[in-house]
Order: C-alpha cells, then sequence, then structure tokens
C-alpha cells in the first residue's frame, strides 16, 4: 500500500548565531512551522532523528483542506544542507490523525540504511506504521502497518472503543498499540519500544498491557520482539492457534502496567532500560506512575526473563511516591548510568548508577528542571531546559552556567550526531506551542 500525496519542497537561510567563548555556532536550521498546540503534546514520543547531514522530524498539525473532517494531520519533514542552505521537503502522512493530544503523536528514525521509519496516530490501535519509500527522502511511504477503517478509527473517536481481537498483522509484533518510540544501538540498529496488549481479545480490563520491544534487521528488513515468552489460551487472541500461544514481552505484571521504557546503549553494546508502572487498582489515571524501574540487558539479541512491577525496582523511592511518565537516559563515558526522573510536584531529578558497584546515587536536582541528558563523544554531559538553556559538565564537575539558545522555547526533544560533534534540537515556541523550531548547536 503506498500513500499518494504531494511533496513540497522548501528552502530558505537560516541566521547563525556566534556562541563566543562558550564554543561552537548555533544555527536556526528549521524556520518556526505550524503545528497543533492541542494535538501535539506527547511526552513519549521521539519526532526527531540526524543521520549522514540528513535530519529528519515530525508533528501534528491542523486540519487543512485535505483533512478528514473531524480529524488532524501528521506531518513528515526531511531537511539538509545544500551550498549552505538548508533545505527541507514536507511529507502529509496521514491526513486522520486522531486529536489525543498526549498518544496519537509520531516517532521516526533513520535504520541504518537510511530509510525513515514513522510511527504514529495510535492510542490502543493496530500499528500505523510506513517506512520512506527511499532513504534520506520523504517524497514516498510504503505502509508496513494494520489497516485500520474510518468506522474503527471514528468507534474511537465518538465512542472511545477498540476492537481488534488479532495477536497483529503488522512488520512490527503486536496489536493494541499505544506510546512507540525509538532508540539506535552503538552500530546504528533500530529499536522501538511501545505499550501493547498481550490478550486482545479478552474484555478491556483483561487485556493485560505490556511493554514490548522490537530490534530491526536491516538486512532482511523485519523486526523480532525481545524478552521472555507470556503464555496464551484459548480466546485470549483470535484466532487462537500455533501462531498464537504465546506472546514475547519485555515487562509485564498482572496488577500493574508498564510505561515508556526509555533505552540507551552502553561501549559494550548492552542495553539500559529505565520505566514506570502504573497500578492498575489505584483508582488513578495513567499519567500517575509508580515504581520506577531500571534493567541491563548484556545481550538484548538473546532471550530473557520478563520484568515486573516487584523486579529491577530502583532504591531509594518509596512505593507511595508518584512519578509523570517522561523520563531520560544516557550512557556516560565511564559506562555509569544516567538518568532523569520526574517526581510529581517536585523538580525533575538526575540519578547516577555507578558501572562498577551497581550503586545509584542520591537523587538531585537538574538545573532548570532540565528534562533531558545527552553525553558528547568527549565524555561531557548535557542538560536540555526550556529556554532552550542547555547545562554542560565534564565528568565529576559541576554544571555550566546556561547556554542559551533561541527565546521562548519549550519541550527540547535532542539527538545527538557523533560524526559532527552536534546537537540537533527541535522545541517548540512557547507559550503557544503552535509552532516547532529546530536549531543545530556545534560544539567543536
Amino acid at each position: 500500500m503506498k500513500f499518494s500525496r504531494t511533496a513540497i519542497l522548501l528552502a530558505y537561510m537560516c541566521s547563525v548565531l556566534s556562541s563566543g567563548a562558550r564554543g561552537g555556532d548555533v544555527e536556526l536550521i528549521m524556520q518556526p512551522v505550524a503545528i497543533s498546540s492541542q494535538g501535539d503534546v506527547s511526552v513519549f514520543a521521539t519526532p526527531i532523528d540526524v543521520q549522514n547531514g540528513r535530519i529528519a522530524v515530525a508533528f501534528v498539525t491542523d486540519a487543512d483542506a485535505k483533512t478528514t473532517p473531524g480529524y488532524l494531520n501528521t506531518v513528515v519533514r526531511e531537511g539538509e544542507k545544500v551550498d549552505n542552505v538548508w533545505q527541507w521537503e514536507t511529507t502529509t502522512l496521514d491526513t486522520h490523525t486522531l486529536l489525543d493530544p498526549y498518544h496519537t503523536q509520531p516517532s521516526l528514525a533513520f535504520d541504518r540504511s537510511g530509510y525513515i521509519h514513522v510511527a504514529y496516530n495510535m492510542h490502543n490501535l493496530p500499528w500505523q506504521y510506513a517506512i520512506s519509500e527511499q532513504p534520506y527522502s520523504v517524497g514516498g511511504f510504503e505502509f508496513h502497518g494494520q489497516a485500520v477503517s474510518k468506522l474503527e478509527l471514528d468507534a474511537l473517536r465518538l465512542e472511545n472503543k477498540t476492537h481488534y481481537p488479532d495477536k497483529g498483522g503488522a512488520l512490527i509484533p503486536g496489536n493494541q498499540i499505544t506510546y512507540p518510540a525509538f532508540f539506535k544501538d552503538r552500530v546504528g540498529d533500530l529499536f522501538v519500544s511501545y505499550r501493547y496488549a498481550i490478550r486482545p481479545a479478552r474484555n478491556w480490563d483483561a487485556r493485560s498491557r505490556a511493554e514490548g520491544i522490537a530490534r530491526y534487521d536491516t538486512v532482511t528488513r523485519t523486526w523480532t520482539s525481545v524478552g521472555g515468552l507470556v503464555g496464551l489460551k484459548n480466546g485470549d487472541v483470535m484466532p487462537y492457534g500455533p501462531g498464537a500461544s504465546v506472546a514475547t514481552t519485555f515487562a509485564y505484571d498482572e496488577n500493574y502496567v508498564p510505561y515508556l521504557v526509555t533505552l540507551a546503549f552502553d561501549g559494550d553494546n548492552a542495553m539500559h532500560a529505565i520505566w514506570t508502572w502504573w497500578d492498575k487498582h489505584s483508582g488513578q489515571t495513567g499519567a500517575v506512575n509508580v515504581l520506577p524501574s531500571y534493567r541491563k540487558i548484556a545481550d538484548p539479541t538473546l532471550p530473557f526473563t520478563i520484568a515486573s512491577a516487584s523486579s529491577h525496582r530502583l532504591p531509594g523511592w518509596s512505593a507511595e511516591t508518584k512519578f509523570n511518565t517522561a523520563k531520560s537516559i544516557a550512557i556516560a563515558a565511564n559506562g555509569d548510568v544516567l538518568a532523569i526522573l520526574e517526581p510529581q510536584g517536585d523538580n525533575r531529578k538526575l540519578i547516577r548508577r555507578d558501572h562498577a558497584t551497581g550503586n545509584w546515587s542520591v537523587p538531585v536536582d537538574t538545573p532548570n528542571s532540565a528534562s533531558k541528558i545527552l553525553v558528547d563523544r568527549e565524555g561531557n554531559e548535557w542538560l536540555f531546559a526550556s529556554g532552550l538553556n542547555l547545562f554542560k559538565r565534564i565528568p565529576g564537575g559541576d554544571w555550566s552556567r546556561a547556554f542559551h539558545i533561541g527565546q521562548g522555547l519549550c519541550d527540547p526533544r535532542p539527538v545527538y550526531s557523533k560524526p559532527e560533534n552536534s546537537f540537533y534540537i527541535l522545541a517548540k515556541t512557547c507559550p503557544g506551542k503552535n509552532q516547532a523550531v529546530v536549531y543545530r548547536f556545534q560544539l567543536d
């Protein structure tokens, strides 16, 4: 199945600002682009990636003349610098995106061959997922998800009903998907984490929502689930049979639902994961999480046991401590794990796991309540906060005073290009949050 669309090529000169003694240059590489202030609010999405001098971004935009009435659009852009001019190609990937501020936003990534993968418009829906027809281009996409009809979308939009009892027919395993997020290991292989229903044919409360992780093979162009096996019974999935007797999952618990598994990979390419849980019996919404958890998987290509709510819990937090769902994780130059958690009603906290002892540090406030953390190729650690404000420290040092980028920007989504030694930062204009920009921060 192919999407028909018109690709619009935009080119403009971008201003270059000197950051002086603080090192490097700041370049506005994507001028403000209109996005939906109500439809693009999520914290889970990974809507930006950079590879081989190309950048891709995705977001939800308000309806236009081509949008299905009652819905929004999902838009993907790809940019490159040609003769000192940033050129952007824009594609409307989906014209029936649900207005669901915290769930239906797109995530994307380049694979090792340069193809762009986009997952979008899902809240307990089958995979809505597409891959670009050509590397480093948004001129055309091939759909590799599972078709959802207009009637089925209307049932979700108007009646909050979903009924997809099969195991899933998309290229990525699973069904009734929410919160897809892409990550890359140290050799550039793609991983995706997501919530899904292990028992999709059961009634709503018995569908056993779990967290899945899948790994993409660029040669075979296939996805494989990683984790352990959960046995299924007749009635859990339809049709039930030899091909639907087990589900492979990363985290699952009968009394809790795992939320937003966030990944990073160390120098040995071991996978590090951090996540939280929602107590199904708490009477709280899914936005109120507990039990922050962490796990290291030395080789995610091999089977491993399933994480439960009673295993892999981070020390130092009571079972009653409530958290927002967002988190961030990075690996320090010496192999320590750096992670940011969001206790509700408090400043965001940075914690550090000693790679030698496995002990976790006492949580400390992040400057300006910074929400994201990355490490550059020199081992410097960077925090990203609204403003935009960036903070830097050498290992064992103190955080610098803020590096200021732009004005009135929020919700930074940074990615790092190791070959360029640059950060690319997607952010929103605030307080309206109805425009998106991208800055490049050169570290050399």
